[in-house]
């Protein structure tokens, strides 16, 4: 695992946080984004976990780089209360696989949204879910609907992928099978023409696109 911050308090802190849990042999650290792009480049990390501040532009190609390695990407965003408009604003920049949110960082919440990243779930807070879907639902449906043709189904998967709910999450929520649901969100991608869900969601995030209920 690679913990690559721009702030030594930050990066040090979880790099001791990510030692002490169960299962992980080995933790680098790395305050230099281009030395850390080396890294998930030619080492075998499995899970990238950094933090702002980071240029804009070094933490694109740092993500770039780990996706390349199939290395996942968990973001810490400094809030220290409920996610202000540019908190919420950063993540939707961001192409990570999952998010926490500095002041809700606890050795246990760390080591189960590791968990769930390394699963391939988009986990994200539930105060910045909420901010998240807040800058959402303020914009009108019809653009996603018309743009895209999803239909009421497939537009219900989506919004739950943007909550970071994995396929058996969302059967549960919307009482359907896991291979219905399999089904509802390969047809979204198709669509929407991303490669992954993550990347499903950071579309939507970025082009203002959402529907309401």
């Amino acid at each position: 695992m690679l913990i690559a911050a721009g702030s030594e308090l930050m990066r040090s802190g979880l790099a001791a946080m990510v030692g002490r849990l169960p299962g992980v042999e080995h933790v680098q650290e790395c305050a230099d984004p281009v030395q850390a792009v080396t890294l998930v480049e030619t080492q075998r990390i499995a899970v990238l976990v950094t933090s702002p501040p980071l240029p804009h532009g070094d933490f694109e190609v740092l993500a770039a780089g780990a996706a390349r390695n199939h290395a996942r990407t968990l973001v810490v965003l400094r809030d220290y209360d409920l996610p202000t408009p540019e908190v919420v604003a950063q993540a939707v920049a961001m192409p990570a696989d999952g998010f926490l949110l500095e002041s809700e960082l606890t050795a246990s919440t760390l080591a189960d949204t590791l968990v769930r990243v390394a699963r391939g779930q988009a986990p994200v807070p539930p105060s910045l879910a909420q901010g998240l879907l807040s800058r959402l639902r303020s914009v009108e449906s019809e653009p996603i609907r018309r743009q895209f043709l999803l239909t009421p189904r497939e537009l219900e998967v989506l919004e739950l992928l943007v909550e970071g709910l994995s396929n058996k999450e969302i059967a549960r929520r919307l009482s359907m099978s896991e291979h219905g649901v399999k089904r509802h969100v390969g047809a979204v991608l198709a669509k929407l023409n991303c490669p992954n869900r993550t990347v499903a969601v950071a579309f939507v995030l970025q082009k203002g696109l959402m529907y309401v209920r």
